[in-house]
């Protein structure tokens, strides 16, 4: 064999063997390419919508669209009954405290549209929901709204007891002499920092009709057993109320003075007349 045939032999088996290791290089980087897509395919975390808090919240809270927005989660932490959409959430209320941050599931919005108006949902264990009438002039302006800090004064006749006055008689003997138990008006800061947690409204509509106003009914006051039986015992008395309403701010405890007749001869200096 000639040399010059010899080379052109080499180098066409040089030129295969080139070919054939390009070849093997691109299948080994298609290869890898398609185990790293794989890998990606599988690690890939896939997303859902999910309504969270944007600040703190408390038991009875209605939520209003800027108190949420939507937040994109891993699938797999998402609960099954999350609230996914700003308008599910906007108008309930909440049955129990939240942070911020905080997944809005089902179970944990109350729906004030129904019957009952899930109130028996946002009361604490140790409270109970009682319903007072509404009849002073604030609540006949309509002014208390739900949620507000109310103080509740309250004005009765309760006979009480008098005490008896002793003479001395010439003899130098004491006697004492009981005078009658009488009947005397009080008035009193009956409950402080009470929270409305409901209104009834009574609607007042026109002769087509059509609402022209609303009036409240009665106050769903959630109290401490306790502090409910007082008020009911007020109530059955017939004692008077009036409502006052607090800055929403407010948390100071009043030191008031109960008022009496005699309270106010001395408050503003004046005489019993004989």
């Amino acid at each position: 064999m000639s040399a010059r045939l010899r080379a052109i032999l080499i180098s066409v088996i040089g030129v295969i063997l080139l070919a054939a290791g390009i070849i093997a290089v691109i299948l080994l980087i298609n290869r890898i390419n398609a185990k790293n897509q794989a890998v990606e395919q599988q690690t890939q975390v896939v997303k859902g919508p999910v309504v969270v808090l944007t600040h703190d919240m408390k038991l009875g809270d209605r939520i209003e669209s800027t108190d949420i927005s939507v937040s994109e989660m891993p699938v797999e932490v998402i609960p099954r009954d999350a609230v996914t959409t700003i308008e599910d959430a906007t108008g309930k209320f909440i049955k129990s405290d939240m942070v911020q941050g905080e997944m809005v599931l089902q179970h944990n919005l109350a729906d004030p549209t129904n019957n009952n108006h899930d109130l028996s949902f946002i009361l604490a264990d140790n409270h109970v929901l009682m319903a007072f009438p509404a009849t002073d002039l604030m609540s006949q302006e309509t002014i208390p709204q739900r949620g507000d800090i109310i103080d509740i004064f309250a004005t009765f006749s309760e006979t009480v007891k008098t005490v008896g006055s002793n003479t001395t008689t010439s003899q130098g003997t004491t006697t004492s002499t009981e005078e009658a138990p009488i009947t005397r008006d009080f008035t009193i800061d009956a409950f402080q920092k009470v929270s409305v947690t409901a209104l009834v409204m009574d609607v007042v509509t026109d002769s087509e009709g059509n609402k022209t106003s609303e009036k409240i009914s009665s106050y769903l006051l959630a109290l401490d057993p306790q502090d409910a039986l007082v008020l009911k015992h007020l109530k059955d008395e017939g004692a008077t109320f009036d409502v006052v309403l607090r800055a929403p701010t407010s948390t100071q405890q009043f030191d008031l003075t109960p008022v009496t007749e005699d309270y106010i001869i001395e408050l503003y200096g004046l005489e019993v007349l004989p």
